[in-house]
């Protein structure tokens, strides 16, 4: 990574970034040897708003293999799921967004979570998918569809979709 790269992701001067050069060398170093992409991932991540995406989908994605790619990233990416289990009961989000939260609390760890509320019309896990997939965990929480499995199954193994 570049120090102007470090300055921006990081929001300071290049002064500061200069002395970390000499007095924090260890920290500057290992700074210096990140790639700025996975950093800047990682650094975004700490708000959970990759996962409020995920939920509120509609909003922003426009075509199913990018929300796809995103989702199955985050699947396989061993976030802590009680972040899930508290999305569930949260109320500034909508009903939709936290029974996709449910849903995806069960599928990683096999556990159900009883809502509050039920869905007056069943949306997907993707917005744009109308279709019912068969899943049975998504119909328990109002949902048409779930994880497509086998391309998951292939994302984990391939690392494609």
């Amino acid at each position: 990574m570049t120090q102007t790269q470090m300055s921006k992701l990081l929001d300071v001067s290049d002064r500061t970034l200069r002395s970390w050069k000499k007095n924090r060398n260890k920290l500057y170093t290992l700074i210096e040897r990140l790639d700025y992409a996975q950093a800047e991932e990682l650094l975004s991540q700490k708000n959970n708003t990759h996962i409020l995406k995920l939920l509120e989908n509609q909003e922003y994605f426009h075509e199913y293999r990018a929300f796809e790619r995103e989702l199955f990233k985050f699947l396989v990416s061993k976030v802590d799921v009680i972040v899930l289990k508290k999305m569930t009961k949260d109320t500034t989000l909508s009903k939709e967004a936290r029974a996709r939260a449910a849903y995806l609390y069960s599928f990683l760890t096999q556990k159900p979570i009883k809502l509050s509320f039920t869905l007056k019309h069943p949306v997907g896990l993707y917005h744009e998918r109308k279709q019912a997939s068969g899943d049975g965990l998504a119909s328990h929480y109002g949902l048409l569809s779930g994880v497509d499995a086998h391309r998951f199954n292939q994302y984990k193994t391939k690392g494609l979709n």
